[in-house]
């Protein structure tokens, strides 16, 4: 589709950034819908015509280039500068939603730190945030950068955490005020052709048939804690406003719950997935590897949740992984041997395709049929609290929300107070960081627009 123009926005002192706009682009006129952007490579805009005509009944949609947003305009860098964006567009036309269209060698990363203690790397790990791109605002409406400390490398760490090795208060360390105020989501895909097929995925999700009762599977495999109270707990409230709910639990033996079991129930046909147990960058352990996942080509796409290790892995993890710097040096890392004898250089926002890697969730999600319409789950380790986001989503959903992005929206809303992460502070243990930055370390791939199922009025 050719593009069909261009809408001038001014940013901050008289910056003049001009937009390329996908068909349908839209007036300055107050939008009576909620917005929605989708922010794709220049080249991917022709493959979004059909998308932005279809999500235009419900939204005021519409496909801007991110090279159009990162080449001019304020912000020290690329992420910055989208965020600025979406920030003027939550605050002047009522943006609801953002979709962004890349991996990590597409679509810019924002990398949030903590003071890991590992010593070759000195104390510092970087991991791939983006509810930096959701959390746009403080209380009082202003930006929010992510980067209150400013000092020397400070500059270039974003959505600092400490106390797991530096114990002097605070925790949130940038003063990031973390509770997103829009829905965003990834696609994690890197070449047009895994694009077309996440978009066919998801107009046909939109159109299947969900007259019926949604149905949810909820998993419980062996974990850090036993957490099958809370997990039926989550299913009793779905079944109150009318979900069909099946629930496998580990019981120490693989009469209840088993990969067999678990693709069986999947291609029977699922709305929601969800789990809860250990986890890597490719199994649910002991309930989902590569072999069920690969079978799931075949089934209905479903929206999965999984609260285990590893399970959304999209990108590299500097410094340990290989890594390209923002001064343009490429690293090895400290897997490979790279020592770090001072603070590691931050990695750049685009990372080469040679550093890409996927995992479970971004191989559902990039398939071309079946596997998960959305997934949302843990890029690296994740631990016990991540229970509060799950309880958070599935609260979301019991109360009335109708999209994925709203649902996830208010997960991480709810986590901040069940966890109190304002009142964290560090102790000789190396967990209350790792609460702080839970919801920092979750990631959403899918389209916030995608649409939940619910149960039909009696």
């Amino acid at each position: 589709m050719p593009v069909t123009g261009f809408r001038s926005i001014v940013f901050g002192l008289g910056v003049l950034l001009s937009l390329s706009v996908c068909a349908l682009g839209r007036s300055d006129a107050p939008a009576a819908k909620p917005g929605f952007v989708v922010l794709c490579p220049y080249a991917w805009m022709p493959q979004f015509a059909a998308y932005i005509k279809f999500r235009s009944a419900d939204f005021d949609a519409r496909c801007v280039a991110v090279e159009d947003i990162t080449a001019t305009g304020p912000g020290v860098d690329a992420p910055e500068r989208i965020k600025r964006f979406l920030y003027r567009e939550w605050r002047e036309h009522n943006l609801r939603y953002a979709l962004l269209v890349g991996d990590a060698s597409t679509f810019p990363v924002r990398w949030m730190v903590l003071d890991r203690n590992t010593e070759p790397a000195f104390n510092y790990a970087f991991y791939a945030c983006d509810l930096y791109y959701a959390n746009l605002a403080r209380a009082d409406g202003s930006f929010d950068d992510w980067n209150a400390q400013k000092e020397g490398f400070h500059a270039g760490y974003f959505g600092e955490v400490r106390g797991e090795h530096f114990k002097v208060p605070p925790i949130n360390y940038d003063n990031i005020s973390y509770v997103p105020q829009i829905g965003v989501g990834r696609w994690p895909v890197s070449t047009p052709a895994e694009l077309d097929a996440v978009i066919a995925k998801t107009l046909e999700w939109e159109r299947l048939d969900h007259s019926g009762p949604p149905r949810v599977l909820l998993a419980h495999s062996g974990g850090w804690i036993d957490a099958r109270a809370q997990v039926g707990a989550l299913g009793d409230a779905l079944a109150k406003i009318g979900w069909d709910t099946e629930r496998q639990y580990w019981d120490g033996t693989p009469t209840k719950l088993s990969p067999a079991s678990i693709k069986a129930s999947i291609l029977a046909g699922k709305d929601m997935v969800l789990h809860a147990g250990h986890g890597s960058d490719q199994v649910w352990d002991g309930t989902l590897g590569p072999a069920e996942r690969d079978a799931l080509a075949v089934a209905t796409p479903a929206i999965f949740f999984s609260v285990g290790c590893g399970t959304a892995h999209f990108a590299t993890e500097p410094p340990y992984n290989a890594y390209l710097d923002t001064a343009g040096f490429l690293h090895r890392g400290t897997d490979n041997g790279e020592v770090f004898k001072a603070e590691p250089p931050p990695p750049a926002p685009l990372q080469p395709g040679r550093f890409s890697s996927w995992g479970l969730g971004t191989r559902l999600v990039t398939m071309p049929r079946g596997g998960a319409i959305a997934y949302i789950g843990c890029n690296t380790g994740a631990q016990p609290c991540g229970m509060s986001l799950l309880e958070g989503f599935v609260r979301s959903i019991a109360g009335g929300s109708t999209r994925v992005g709203d649902a996830w929206k208010d997960a991480v809303a709810y986590y901040w107070k069940a966890e109190k992460l304002p009142d964290l502070v560090p102790t000789e243990d190396w967990y209350p960081p790792s609460i702080f930055f839970q919801g920092m370390k979750f990631m959403f791939y899918g389209d916030p627009t995608a649409s939940i199922p619910r149960a039909p009025h009696k």
